[in-house]
């Protein structure tokens, strides 16, 4: 009755008590005494969830382990025994009123089918993600040891790059490499070597934990297991022994593997910021080429005006020079405008990119070694650059002023006078604050 009505509460199917005599019995009145010595059938029919499962003994969790179609979808587990949770890849099993979901996988694995070669159709395991263990592994239980056996053999038969049946029926593995000779396939009946689990788990981990180059570490892993597999063992009775090597061997031909195509693409990309500094070095040139010009022609102009007699003119030869002086503190303030926006632009172009090709191209450095081997050097160029500034930009106002004072006087004291008072007095303020802030 008790389990009825959590089945009934939990919306998790129907129990239903029959009788030799009394056909169905009405839980919700029946007694013992009722029922009396009667033989009865308990029929549990569950409710189907696409997402979740639940089962009242080991023994239906380790038939359903077995079930493809069972595992074709992630779902979560309730098992109504007591026994330390785990999850994996495609299972979330806990006792009961545990996770009602299991969460979403940040990738999905590539299916063992697609990397071996399975001739006796249905060997290989479809899908990795149900036998994939999620870290830490759980303390040892019932639930545990079944889901432990089926995933040996499942584990063992998504490494080998070819399934496939002998001549009297029995399967066989083929590994890829220098070494084609068949392996025999152990009778899954005598039980599958427990000490095979960890080594399994961290291959399978390596080859199909990541979702990049599956392919290329699957080939890797079966090129050293067909150096090293020892003549006369069966699969996977002999993995214990040598799988632990092959992996550690795999593992570094993968990483030697993966310093290849990393100097092929810092290369790349070595050539491409080059190109991409040769461009702003092209731009910073074309910047100054343009204020050239801008002199030449200014210079020109002031050359065929100087020459140019005023005679029959209506335009005296004091108003040309007038003019060509105006001129001139208005090229003057041009060219110190661009010249100093135009390096300030190239200046943050230059920061900006370092910023963004430190973690591509230079990542190997540490901080402490960027710092002093780039930043550094760097600023230390810059502060003699920003030191000369300040004193190039007055020369410049200095001989901008003097120019428009000797073309335009009246303007010029109507306007930049009361400017440079201004300026004047600001800098005699600030002065007298930083000496009164020094003082003793």
């Amino acid at each position: 009755m008790a389990l009825a009505s959590l089945c009934n509460s939990e919306s998790l199917g129907r129990v239903r008590l029959f009788g030799e005599i009394q056909d169905e019995i009405d839980l919700t009145r029946a007694t013992v005494a009722s029922i009396g010595e009667e033989r009865v059938a308990l029929v549990i029919t569950k409710n189907v969830e696409p997402d979740f499962s639940y089962f009242l003994t080991e023994r239906g969790f380790a038939e359903a382990l077995r079930d493809p179609q069972w595992l074709s979808a992630a779902r979560a587990v309730w098992i109504a025994v007591e026994f330390a949770g785990f999850q994996t890849e495609g299972l979330s099993v806990s006792p009961w009123n545990g996770l009602r979901s299991h969460p979403d996988a940040t990738f999905l694995p590539d299916k063992p089918r697609k990397l071996v070669r399975d001739l006796t159709s249905g060997a290989a395991p479809e899908r990795i993600e149900p036998w994939l263990l999620r870290e830490p592994v759980p303390d040892d239980s019932g639930v545990f040891a079944a889901w432990r056996e089926v995933a040996i053999d499942r584990l063992a038969l998504s490494l080998p790059s070819e399934i496939r049946n002998s001549d009297n029926n029995k399967k066989q593995v083929v590994l890829k490499g220098p070494r084609l000779a068949p392996i025999p396939i152990a009778d899954p009946r005598a039980g599958w070597p427990r000490d095979a689990f960890q080594v399994l788990m961290d291959a399978a981990r390596w080859v199909y934990g990541t979702p990049r180059e599956t392919e290329t570490k699957f080939q890797f892993l079966n090129n050293h297991l067909s150096l090293d597999w020892r003549e006369g063992t069966q699969w996977p009775d002999g993995l214990p022994t040598v799988l632990k090597g092959s992996l550690a061997s795999a593992r570094e031909a993968f990483s030697f593997h993966l310093q290849d195509q990393s100097k092929d693409a810092l290369k790349a990309l070595g050539d491409l910021r080059k190109s991409l500094q040769e461009e702003v070095a092209k731009a910073q040139a074309a910047t100054r080429d343009l204020l050239g010009a801008l002199w030449r022609d200014f210079a020109l102009a002031g050359v065929v005006l100087a020459l140019k007699s005023p005679t029959g003119s209506q335009i005296s030869s004091a108003e040309v020079l007038r003019w060509v002086t105006v001129a001139a503190a208005v090229v003057l303030s041009a060219s110190i405008l661009i010249t100093t926006a135009s390096n300030w632009r190239f200046n943050w172009l230059a920061d900006r990119g370092r910023r963004e090709w430190r973690t591509k191209l230079y990542a190997f450095l540490s901080d402490d070694n960027w710092q002093c081997l780039v930043e550094r050097p760097i600023a230390k160029a810059r502060w003699v650059y920003r030191l000369a500034l300040p004193i190039v930009i007055v020369m410049y106002a200095f001989a901008i002023y003097y120019l428009l004072l000797v073309a335009v006087p009246v303007w010029t004291a109507a306007n930049i006078d009361p400017v440079l008072v201004t300026v004047h007095d600001w800098l005699r303020t600030a002065w007298n604050t930083i000496g009164a802030r020094f003082a003793p």
